[in-house]
C-alpha cells in the first residue's frame, strides 16, 4: 500500500481541523538542536559538515524546524496551525534511525486549556484514523511541579537543578535524596558578603578577572555552591516525594493535589485550578477522564516544555514505546530568539510504530 493511500485519512483529518501542511528543510545548523534540547541529543543526531566547516544535522523532529519557519515568515505571536508528515532522523536503540513522523504544532493560541484539550482530542482521532482503538493515555503537567518548587521557596540553584531534572524520575528522586544530606549552615548564602570577598581577592591580586570571571560572577558561583551544599531540608524532601507519588485519573489527582496543598500549606492553588480547567475542557470534548492516567512525575527533560504533556500507547504493543507524544512548550520560540514566551502546543506520531505490534 503506498504512502498516499495509507496516510490519506490522516492528512484529511488534520487539514479539516484547520492545520496547514508544511515541509521545513531537512538540514539545519546542529547548534540549534543542541542548544535547545541539550547535549544528550547530540549523541542521537545524524551530523555532517558544510563546505565552510559548519556542523549540520538532519532534523531529529519537526517541532524546532516548524518553529524556525514560523519565525522566518511573519510575526512571532501570530496565530498559526501547522501540520506535517515526513521523514525525521534520530538514532534510536533497537529501531531504525530514519522514520516517518506526522503531527501538528499550534502557535499563538492564548486559550491554553481549550488548546490543550483540542490537541489531545485531535491526537486521539488521529490514532483512530490510523486504525488504533485500544489506547492507553498518560498525562502530566510540568507547571504543577514548578509551582511546588516555587511554593517551597527553594534557593535558585536548587530550584533550577530540580526543574532541569524533572522528567527523569529516577535521577530526580536520587537528587532529592542527596539534596537533604547537605552541610548544616545557618541562614542563606549572603551574596553581598561574597561580592566583597571577591572584590578584595581581585584587588589583592591586581587582576581584573580570575579565570575570565568578574567579581560578580565569582560571587554568584560562591553563593551557588554554598546553596547547593546546604541542601533543601527535610520538609522540602517530604513534600516533593509526596508530590511525585501522586497518580490516578485527573479527578483523583486534583483531590490529592488539593489535599497536599492544604496539609503542607503550599500556595499551588492557581496551578491546580489550571489543571482542573483543562480537565473540564477535555471532558467537554468527549474524552472520558476515567480513561486518562495522570502521573505527577511525568514530564519531559527539555527546558522549553512548560505545562501539559501527554503520550498515547497502543495496548497491542509489548515494548512500551509511545506511538504519540505531545504537550505545551511556551518557551521554545523565546529560546530560539524571539525573546517573549508564545503559547505553543502540539503532538507527534511515530508512524513506524503504528501496527508494528512490537
Amino acid at each position: 500500500m503506498n504512502a498516499a493511500m495509507t496516510f490519506g485519512p490522516l492528512r484529511a483529518l488534520l487539514s479539516d481541523a484547520g492545520y496547514s501542511f508544511v515541509e521545513p528543510p531537512i538540514l539545519h545548523d546542529a547548534r540549534i538542536f543542541v542548544e535547545l534540547a541539550g547535549e544528550d541529543l547530540r549523541r542521537r543526531l545524524y551530523l555532517t559538515n558544510a563546505s565552510d566547516g559548519a556542523e549540520l544535522a538532519l532534523r531529529p523532529d519537526y517541532t524546532i524546524p516548524v518553529c524556525l519557519a514560523h519565525l522566518a515568515n511573519g510575526a512571532a505571536n501570530r496565530r498559526a496551525d501547522y501540520a506535517y508528515l515526513g521523514p525525521v532522523f534520530r538514532q534510536r536503540g533497537g529501531e531504525v534511525g530514519e522514520f516517518l513522523q506526522a503531527g501538528v504544532e499550534s502557535l499563538g493560541r492564548g486559550d491554553r486549556a481549550a488548546a490543550d484539550a483540542d490537541t489531545l482530542a485531535l491526537a486521539i482521532r488521529a490514532t483512530e484514523a490510523l486504525g488504533l482503538s485500544d489506547l492507553r493515555i498518560r498525562i502530566g503537567d510540568q507547571a504543577l511541579f514548578i509551582a511546588t518548587l516555587d511554593a517551597l521557596g527553594l534557593d535558585g540553584p536548587w530550584r533550577r537543578r530540580l526543574a532541569r531534572t524533572f522528567g527523569d524520575t529516577e535521577r530526580l528522586k536520587a537528587l532529592i535524596g542527596r539534596a537533604t544530606n547537605g552541610a548544616k549552615h545557618e541562614g542563606k548564602p549572603d551574596r553581598r558578603a561574597a561580592l566583597r570577598q571577591a572584590r578584595d581577592l581581585l584587588e589583592a591580586s591586581g587582576l581584573a578577572t580570575i579565570g575570565s570571571r568578574t567579581a560578580g560572577e565569582i560571587a554568584d558561583r560562591v553563593v551557588e555552591k554554598a546553596a547547593l551544599a546546604i541542601g533543601i531540608g527535610p520538609r522540602a524532601r517530604k513534600v516533593l516525594e509526596r508530590f511525585l507519588a501522586i497518580e490516578g485519573t485527573p479527578t483523583q489527582a486534583i483531590r490529592k493535589l488539593r489535599s497536599l496543598s492544604e496539609k503542607e500549606g503550599l500556595d499551588i492553588s492557581a496551578a491546580i485550578d489550571r489543571f482542573e480547567k483543562r480537565a473540564e475542557a477535555l471532558a467537554k470534548r468527549g474524552i472520558k477522564l476515567s480513561t486518562l492516567s495522570f502521573a505527577a512525575d511525568f514530564g519531559r527533560r527539555l527546558d522549553y516544555y512548560t505545562g501539559f504533556v501527554f503520550e498515547i500507547h497502543d495496548a497491542a504493543r509489548t515494548d512500551g514505546r509511545q506511538v504519540v507524544g505531545g504537550g505545551r512548550y511556551d518557551r521554545l520560540l523565546a529560546m530560539i530568539g524571539h525573546g517573549k514566551a508564545i503559547p505553543a502546543v502540539g503532538f507527534a506520531i511515530w508512524l513506524d510504530r503504528i501496527g508494528s505490534g512490537q
